[in-house]
């Protein structure tokens, strides 16, 4: 069904003439049964969330059940600081307790 979902949502865009680069490279159904959906890398949430409706009704081709699509993070800059190995692998540290 991940993939059912996901070409449904580019067949979607694609047809209803949504730019070329707003496509969805990844969805799926998490624990909760939400459909979940990772953007193209040049894409924010809020880029795909201007095609909310086309969104919606592709998903309800899938399961009846969407009622609607939010956004669930909103990242303008990822940080990344590095942290030693040996902090979590060293002798005497246990793992990450």
């Amino acid at each position: 069904m991940d993939q059912e979902i996901a070409s449904a949502f580019n067949s979607a865009l694609f047809h209803q003439k949504a730019l070329a680069h707003v496509r969805i490279m990844n969805a799926k159904r998490n624990a909760k049964g939400r459909f979940t959906a990772i953007t193209h890398p040049n894409v924010t949430a809020e880029m795909a969330l201007q095609y909310r409706e086309i969104i919606i009704t592709a998903a309800r081709t899938v399961d009846n059940g969407a009622v609607d699509v939010e956004e669930n993070e909103s990242w303008v800059r990822l940080n990344i600081h590095p942290v030693p190995l040996v902090r979590y692998m060293g002798k005497g540290t246990e793992g990450l307790q």
